[in-house]
């Protein structure tokens, strides 16, 4: 697996972003999901393709400023402030679950900003008659059969990881408890801050992928999403739960490299 290059970035006045880098070619700006950014085989994978640049969400890992960020209006003009950073007029964005909440957000509040969207299993949407389960109210091992299809793949074995280490244990614990808290701020109590009075302003392509077994963000949502996105396309994947892109990696790179060879962008960088 390749090494991704760590850059600071210093988008404003309030708010630092930390942005993994790695691969070459045309550039796709990935956000992760409310576990944190880990550099894993799908985003390694990815920078075989193209330029990826994986900034963590403020408030986690190298990135600063949450205190300073108000509501979630703050956080999609810090993001638009780090595509400024990063000389990208618009870009191609992939977001799985958080990630894909605001890279929805991105879309739908500045319609030049991002050329092709793909949303893999996104919050952002709520509905009554199927809940999505309190992730903050869960301990780790508790989310594990909401997140992965096969209890026994490495995809679980990863999730239920613990160092022998105490000092890397207690590391490990400070950045789990960073990322809810960063989070929480955007999904609690329920992952639903108005996307669905902006939803139909998205007019990028836009591809949605989600898990057939997903237990996290229930199969009822894509077609949610895919109904309100004009124009949009949705790819279930067998097999896979919410972490679809570490369960079958391959197939969710083979949709996102279809999706955007068909629709082909002309980038600035």
């Amino acid at each position: 697996m390749a090494s991704p290059i760590d850059e600071i970035y210093q988008v404003n006045d309030h708010v630092t972003f930390g942005v993994k880098i790695a691969g070459q070619g045309e550039p796709l700006v990935f956000l992760h999901g409310a576990g944190g950014l880990t550099w894993d085989p799908f985003l390694d994978e990815l920078s075989n393709h193209y330029t990826v640049y994986a900034p963590h969400l403020p408030g986690t890992a190298t990135s600063t400023g949450l205190e300073n960020i108000t509501n979630l209006w703050d956080l999609i003009l810090c993001y638009y402030d780090l595509f400024d950073k990063l000389g990208l007029e618009s870009a191609n964005v992939v977001g799985h679950s958080l990630g894909g909440m605001i890279a929805s957000e991105l879309a739908a509040t500045d319609q030049s900003r991002v050329s092709r969207l793909i949303t893999i299993a996104p919050a952002g949407l709520f509905m009554a008659d199927h809940p999505i389960p309190d992730i903050f109210a869960m301990l780790p091992e508790e989310m594990v059969p909401l997140v992965v299809a096969d209890p026994s793949s490495p995809a679980a074995e990863m999730l239920r990881y613990v160092p022998e280490d105490l000092d890397e244990r207690l590391e490990l614990m400070i950045h789990q408890i960073q990322n809810m808290q960063a989070a929480a701020k955007f999904l609690w109590p329920i992952p639903d801050k108005g996307l669905k009075s902006r939803i139909h302003r998205i007019k990028s392509p836009t591809l949605i992928i989600w898990g057939r077994e997903d237990r996290l963000i229930p199969l009822v949502y894509a077609e949610e999403f895919h109904n309100r996105i004009q124009g949009s396309e949705l790819k279930i994947i067998d097999n896979a739960s919410h972490l679809v892109t570490l369960e079958q990696t391959a197939e969710a790179i083979s949709c996102i490299r279809d999706f955007l060879t068909t629709h082909q962008a002309s980038y600035n960088k």
